[in-house]
């Protein structure tokens, strides 16, 4: 499998960025977004809101919530999107594991399984730690966990999703897949592809790679950190949707 060495922050630009909404299969309802900002409070702080779902509909809702994403293609089309649905949002360009903004929250969410795209438990560390210091005292944390059905996955190999939109097809599939030897680190060849009324073709191939932690492993990490469990609620998506709360914190 060749890789095109494109930072794992930047997956989502270009082509990949333009189609991710269309072809999208794993955005989850926006409600246990709402009740958990609703139950921890204002402002709040989506990290990897990329094209807007679910931000923009929280603001919607009337509540005060901010983005954070790596990708300024992915910004852009948030701010495209908010216009058409008539809010404003307030958006920040930085990585999970580099974000330093000049405020704290009420609560921060990492929704739809966006976690794995942070490769070592090192990175999950240094998340943590930005986290916590834009967490204010009593404040808390969800992230949504999915652990790849690698199963699936290979038997997955070669099929391809495919969309119309105003008569152009969308066609996104995985072309390859390497697994780690503990099958936590996925390497998945994914390609995507626009195709015109008249047959032309944009074509790209790259690299997703991602890491996951079951929540086993992730509540280690997180007690760490100084974060504590409050509850943990399984989805039939696969997706497993942790809350946590600060209890301080101590160097990992």
């Amino acid at each position: 499998m060749s890789d095109d060495n494109v930072d794992p922050a930047q997956f989502y630009t270009g082509l990949i960025a333009e189609l991710y909404e269309p072809l999208a299969s794993g955005i989850g309802a926006a409600e246990p977004y709402i009740e958990f900002v609703r139950r921890h409070g204002e402002p709040a702080l989506e990290v990897c809101c990329g094209s807007g779902r679910p931000m923009l509909e929280l603001l919607g809702c009337g509540l005060a919530v901010e983005g954070l994403d790596s990708s300024t293609d992915m910004l852009a089309l948030c701010r495209t999107a908010a216009t058409e649905t008539g809010v404003v949002p307030v958006l920040h360009h930085a990585t999970m594991q580099d974000f330093d903004l000049a405020r704290t929250y009420r609560c921060i969410f990492i929704a739809n399984g966006s976690i794995t795209l942070l490769l070592t438990d090192e990175d999950l560390c240094k998340l943590l730690s930005n986290v916590q210091r834009h967490l204010e005292p009593g404040s808390a944390l969800l992230v949504d966990l999915d652990i790849p059905n690698v199963a699936a996955l290979q038997s997955a190999i070669g099929q391809f999703k495919e969309t119309e939109v105003d008569g152009v097809r969308l066609r996104v599939g995985m072309t390859g897949l390497e697994v780690s030897e503990d099958q936590r680190n996925l390497a998945i060849e994914l390609c995507y592809q626009r195709i015109q009324p008249d047959g032309s073709l944009e074509t790209v191939t790259r690299i997703w790679h991602r890491r996951s932690w079951n929540l086993d492993q992730f509540s280690v990490v997180l007690d760490s950190a100084g974060f504590s469990v409050i509850e943990a609620t399984a989805f039939p998506s696969g997706i497993v949707q942790v809350i946590a709360s600060v209890i301080g914190y101590r160097q990992v």
